[in-house]
């Protein structure tokens, strides 16, 4: 394998509690009454939040988005790596490996967060929603990862995410499909999701990146 492409929220950063304080209020403002938003959040399988607020409101989905980046973007967030991400991140860029950050938020809130919490510097694109037409589980944002790295083969790409549209882009692209347990919301969701590999700590990467390509050189 050549490169490896991560999602961001639940798999590099720690970002659940301000996204669900987010997802909370765009449906009070947008809806008018209170729902769970982790349950709201498992429900759309970790799509896109621009086909969740068209799933809401339809055609007046935007709304829905605009409510949602407004609080989450203008209220303090106390984001975090995972354990073990930073020493994975810094073993694999040591070792050559290119890496791209492929992620259902906005390029410039995901930039701000990987700059924030000192990660930026180990990958050489982030892909957020306003990078491809179509957003995961469709391939086109794992595609313009590639493309920013000047990559050509999707079976050399292993993605690693927590989510069933993680899995399922990666998939549609010929990628290598990894689920994270160790932050995703519900792992049950990515089980069935059926990637191709689960680990339930970030280190555990390297020791399968060595793996594959000892299987790959047999």
């Amino acid at each position: 394998m050549t490169a490896v492409f991560w999602d961001l929220d639940d798999t590099l950063l720690e970002t659940a509690p301000a996204r669900m304080r987010a997802l909370e209020h765009a449906y009070r403002t947008c809806l008018g009454s209170t729902i769970d938003p982790l349950e709201l959040w498992k429900s759309h399988r970790g799509g896109s939040l621009e086909a969740l607020g068209e799933q809401l409101l339809g055609h007046e989905g935007a709304r829905f988005v605009s409510a949602y980046r407004e609080f989450y973007f203008g209220n303090p967030r106390q984001h975090r790596p995972f354990d073990g991400v930073r020493t994975v991140l810094e073993a694999l860029a040591d070792a050559g490996v290119p890496m791209a950050v492929v992620t259902a938020k906005i390029s410039w809130g995901a930039t701000e967060e990987l700059e924030a919490t000192g990660l930026l510097q180990y990958f050489g694109a982030v892909i957020g929603a306003d990078d491809a037409e179509h957003h995961k589980p469709d391939p086109a944002p794992v595609y313009a990862a590639m493309d920013r790295l000047c990559l050509t083969n999707p079976a050399a790409v292993v993605f690693v995410g927590d989510s069933p549209a993680d899995m399922f882009a990666a998939r549609n692209a010929g990628a290598l499909p990894v689920g994270a347990t160790w932050g995703t919301l519900d792992e049950a969701l990515l089980r069935d999701a059926s990637p191709a590999h689960l680990l339930r700590d970030p280190r555990e990467l390297v020791q399968l990146l060595a793996r594959l390509a000892s299987e790959g050189a047999a």
